[in-house]
């Protein structure tokens, strides 16, 4: 082979072969992005999901309160309905002051289911705002990635005010820190 054949030849083979060796493969596809480093939540995120978490715990009992106190409402108004039934299969239907002891009572029965709904419709808007709180604080504070050591830092604190707090407490004097 002449000189110009010779590196004509060695072009060719370089070009067929030069791409066996890349480490691209064309797909057809775009290539998939990397995954993002996560974004590590601060200290001060992580001490506002605590006390966020806290003020919901107090929120709650509250909550709670309110619901047993409906619950035990709900369950003297039933006990209630239940008696006048058996009182009204009993009653004797010729006698007038039956029937109007009996009216008596359905009328005072009436009025605790009107304190019975008026509760519910007292308790609605607490319960609907902390429900509404708790998803706030869950689309917020559920996902969060954090350090470990930032976790430790921020319960340090934390276990550090309430010392702090339970020895003010306990003195009578009040400390402000800023």
């Amino acid at each position: 082979m002449t000189f110009p054949r010779a590196s004509l030849f060695a072009a060719i083979v370089l070009l067929a072969t030069a791409p066996a060796g890349a480490t691209t493969v064309k797909t057809g596809k775009p290539a998939a992005s990397q995954p993002s480093p996560h974004a590590w939540a601060t200290r001060d995120q992580l001490r506002d999901c605590l006390d966020t978490e806290d003020a919901l715990k107090q929120r709650f009992k509250g909550v709670e309160a309110l619901t047993d106190a409906h619950e035990k409402l709900f369950n003297q108004v039933e006990a209630e309905g239940t008696q006048l039934e058996t009182l009204q299969a009993d009653l004797d239907h010729d006698s007038e002051t039956a029937i109007r002891a009996f009216n008596a009572l359905v009328k005072d029965h009436n009025v605790h289911v009107k304190a019975l709904n008026q509760d519910a419709a007292d308790t609605q808007p607490v319960t609907k705002a902390y429900n509404a709180d708790m998803v706030a604080y869950n689309h917020r504070c559920a996902a969060l990635v954090y350090r470990v050591e930032d976790m430790d830092a921020v319960m340090r604190e934390r276990r550090k005010a309430a010392a702090l707090g339970a020895a003010s407490a306990a003195s009578g004097t009040v400390e402000f820190h800023t």
